[in-house]
């Protein structure tokens, strides 16, 4: 069983990389639904639809396929108990998943949602063989770069002509959590922002440095575009590694660690281990005495871990450390554009050329969440993109999935702190936006 500094039952779902989750509702009114189709970060996938799905590919009653259920209890599976839609989420991870949604990977364009869950090979997500959609959603825990945005006009004019240009609005926190198995350690193991980031750019190579009985470090990493990656990288980039990065060398906030951590380690060494997707990665770690790696927190929860335990960092849990909901700012219309040359944090700049439709690429600055000591430090907001045009008949349902953020929550348990043998869900909620117009937002870029 996963355990928390050493204790606590939780539940357990196998999940394998890249799964499809698919989901549905079944009743009288699902002759009349709408199926929507997205996938991509694996992170947020616990509170978009819960933990009820396990390996290989499920399916549900969107069209063509059969039933496996999502969880009514998760933010999507709420929103479908409400509204009689149907939708399938498919685990590509954050740099595929937009890849898939601009239907362009930087070289290559690639179709839209056909056929099951085989990331770029077919550039599915989720939608059945029979049917050929352009996915209506996709999840992120990286924000839209310039390039990604760009992408979605290539080659030209790409899917400008019918759905215009993207829009994205940040929709669920969750917390990455430092995962490790070393038998050694009973109890808590609490570590320094200056210990992560020592770990992290492969100074600390064994346990002695940590003060436990030597034992080599195996570093566990995502080997896939995630934003899991980009969120550590967040945190490693900021004031919690000022002891560690310098002008020359530093963490580089990007989606691929091998990027991340290029500056240290030109060539990651052999004895690490990458692995695509974060149950990949929490697997990894359950099997590998002296491994230590990051995955999100609530997914190492649903997966099936007998001996990995998580660290605390600075004092605080990833899941009793993390409130039901964080207060976030937000900026419209920008984008990141890169990094800075001497600290590597993520930089953001306003779209260019300007927005065609205004105010509907809403940003929370990276720099903004990076780094806190009144809660668990490292943590990702994840965002849902979909089309600006082109939803036809079925934007209401387009609108009512990413507007389900910021809907009432009442009956949502994947997301929140609540007491009792859960203890917290690795989840918060995003707040205040509502003072902000964003649900309004949400109805008029969405169209």
């Amino acid at each position: 069983m996963f355990k928390r500094n050493a204790m606590g039952n939780t539940r357990t779902k196998i999940i394998a990389g890249a799964v499809l989750m698919s989901l549905g509702l079944m009743g009288a009114s699902a002759a009349m639904s709408t199926d929507v189709y997205g996938g991509g970060a694996t992170l947020p996938a616990g509170a978009y639809v819960g933990f009820n799905f396990g390996t290989g590919i499920l399916s549900s009653n969107v069209a063509g396929s059969t039933a496996a259920a999502v969880s009514t209890t998760s933010l999507f599976g709420n929103w479908a108990a409400t509204s009689g839609n149907a939708l399938s989420y498919c685990q590509t991870g954050s740099g595929n998943g937009k890849k898939i949604f601009d239907h362009f990977d930087g070289t290559t364009s690639l179709p839209g949602a056909t056929g099951a869950c085989n990331g770029l090979a077919t550039g599915g997500f989720g939608a059945p063989s029979s049917v050929i959609v352009d996915p209506h959603f996709a999840a992120s825990d990286a924000p839209m770069s310039q390039d990604e945005f760009n992408w979605f006009g290539l080659p030209a004019p790409g899917k400008k002509t019918k759905y215009t240009q993207p829009v994205q609005f940040p929709a669920v926190i969750g917390s990455v959590a430092i995962a490790f198995n070393n038998p050694d350690v009973s109890g808590t193991l609490n570590l320094t922002d200056a210990q992560v980031c020592s770990i992290f750019s492969g100074t600390t190579t064994n346990w002695s440095q940590l003060g436990l009985p030597a034992r080599p470090i195996t570093v566990v990493y995502r080997s896939d575009g995630s934003g899991t990656s980009f969120s550590l990288a967040n945190h490693l980039t900021s004031a919690a590694c000022g002891a560690t990065n310098t002008a020359a060398t530093h963490f580089i906030a990007d989606q691929s660690f091998a990027k991340v951590v290029s500056l240290f380690l030109p060539t990651l060494p052999s004895n690490w281990n990458g692995q695509s997707g974060n149950a990949n990665v929490a697997h990894a770690i359950d099997t590998t005495v002296g491994a230590i790696g990051y995955a999100e927190a609530a997914n190492l929860k649903a997966s099936n871990i007998t001996t990995a335990k998580v660290a605390t960092i600075n004092g605080f849990d990833p899941y009793e450390g993390l409130p039901d909901s964080i207060l976030v700012s937000t900026v419209t219309d920008r984008v990141i554009t890169g990094v800075n040359a001497t600290s590597g944090v993520a930089v953001t700049g306003a779209l260019s050329p300007a927005a065609t439709t205004p105010g509907c690429m809403i940003l929370v600055e990276p720099s903004t969440y990076a780094n806190s000591s009144t809660r668990y430090p490292i943590i990702a907001v994840s965002n849902l993109i979909a089309n600006a045009t082109g939803n036809g008949a079925d934007v209401a349902a387009v609108r009512g999935l990413v507007g389900s953020a910021y809907a009432s929550h009442t009956g949502v348990t994947t997301i929140g702190n609540p007491t009792g043998a859960n203890n917290g869900t690795g989840y918060a909620f995003v707040t205040t936006l509502a003072t902000a117009g964003i649900p309004a937002k949400v109805n008029s870029c969405i169209n």
